[in-house]
């Protein structure tokens, strides 16, 4: 009996939404094969791992638009794998896809962890982030099994905006060091006057991803946030980093920005 290629047939379900992305990765697929094309050691170690939970997926009861979305995130993973190979990163080669003491390697519970992230998110813009985080922490061995279950707890919880108020955030950081962007303009009478915004950006600082001084505000959270006194965290950073949101369209941030200056 031929063997089914669980790659390949996830990779479909999830084109619905990841489009282009989906088709691309389908082309690397050799007939007859299980896995898609990956480079020197990450091959079979990835696709092992992809089809093992692969297969897991395909077991499960899900809605119809769970199965996309599930399938998204999947091909979304794969995709920046194979980006991060081509751009030159090196996989990690500390235990991260090992079993220890007898529990599963980190590898496939956090993959586990983000396709149950993706299966019940409403909000899709997020799966594509989902997926990148997956395939970054393949190439960052400073990134513990811990820290890294905490960092997609946050993706989980937050939503598609606080993840663009992050971005600008780590941008205005990078312009301001390019000295793009002058310091005093953050002096002065610029601030967040959203209520929503402010409630979204409030979160951000509780979980340790933006920071705010204390002194401003102190007794009315949902007062305006001067810009002067707010700067990403290097948690913050981390996250934007690992979940690769420079990749969020430039026009989203655009109008996110047009409402509240932050850079």
């Amino acid at each position: 009996m031929k063997k089914k290629n669980v790659i390949k047939s996830i990779i479909e379900t999830g084109s619905e939404i990841s489009g282009g992305i989906g088709s691309a990765l389908l082309s690397t697929i050799i007939p007859g094969t299980t896995g898609i094309i990956l480079g020197g050691a990450a091959a079979p170690i990835l696709t092992k791992i992809f089809t093992d939970i692969g297969t897991e997926i395909q077991n499960r009861y899900l809605s119809s638009r769970e199965v996309l979305r599930t399938g998204a995130a999947y091909t979304y993973a794969l995709d920046r794998i194979r980006q991060n190979e081509l751009e030159g990163y090196t996989l990690r080669d500390d235990d991260f896809f090992e079993p220890i003491a007898n529990n599963r390697p980190a590898s496939e519970e956090l993959l586990e962890a983000i396709i149950l992230c993706a299966q019940r998110e409403s909000e899709e813009l997020k799966l594509k982030f989902l997926g990148n985080l997956y395939a970054n922490l393949c190439f960052r061995p400073e990134i513990s099994r811990e820290h890294a279950n905490q960092i997609i707890k946050n993706a989980d919880t937050l939503s598609f905006r606080q993840s663009c108020i992050l971005q600008l955030f780590y941008e205005r950081l990078e312009d301001t060091k390019a000295l793009k962007v002058p310091k005093l303009k953050f002096d002065g009478k610029w601030e967040i006057k959203e209520i929503d915004i402010i409630s979204e950006t409030r979160e951000l600082q509780q979980k340790g991803l933006i920071s705010i001084d204390n002194r401003m505000n102190a007794s009315d959270l949902s007062s305006p946030i001067p810009l002067g006194a707010a700067g990403i965290t290097l948690s913050g950073i981390t996250f934007c980093e690992l979940l690769s949101l420079d990749q969020i369209d430039n026009d989203i941030l655009s109008k996110l920005n047009d409402v509240t200056e932050i850079k």
